[in-house]
């Protein structure tokens, strides 16, 4: 667990940063198929560069090591490449971004399993909110006539 954030620090991220945060998601869908709250599936990267959030890149000296974003729904994001997660970077991150980003309110959707995020949003004061259901129904190819 890291003590001191001074090594660390939340630079706004520039289009220069999309393919760092795109790899960040991508890796992080791949190996995580059972903690998204949803079925994600992972749009272009032209698409993916698109989307409408404020964005930081989590720098350790000069290297890019997770990202922190917000959506103009005051939905707050979080990814940390691995060798840098279970450290508390991600939650100094978190913190940093409401400050820099000041809402009267702010969201996570956080799958249960995934209990280190968990830990980090209650953490910082979430509380549960909603519950999502999810019932997986495998469609059958229709026979070609």
């Amino acid at each position: 667990m890291v003590k001191n954030f001074k090594e660390f620090r939340l630079v706004r991220a520039t289009q220069k940063d999309s393919q760092f945060v795109y790899n960040v998601v991508k890796d992080w869908l791949d190996r995580h198929v059972d903690h998204s709250v949803t079925a994600l599936r992972m749009p272009s990267f032209v698409k993916f560069s698109k989307t409408k959030t404020t964005r930081y890149i989590i720098k350790k000296e000069n290297t890019s090591i997770g990202f922190v974003h917000i959506l103009a729904n005051n939905e707050i994001g979080y990814y940390m490449i691995p060798q840098f997660q279970g450290m508390g970077i991600g939650t100094w991150a978190v913190a940093q971004l409401m400050k820099k980003q000041p809402r009267d309110r702010y969201f996570a959707t956080v799958n249960n399993m995934n209990i280190a995020s968990v830990k980090l949003i209650t953490s910082l004061g979430f509380k549960p909110k909603a519950i999502v259901y999810e019932k997986i129904v495998k469609t059958r190819r229709k026979k070609r006539s």
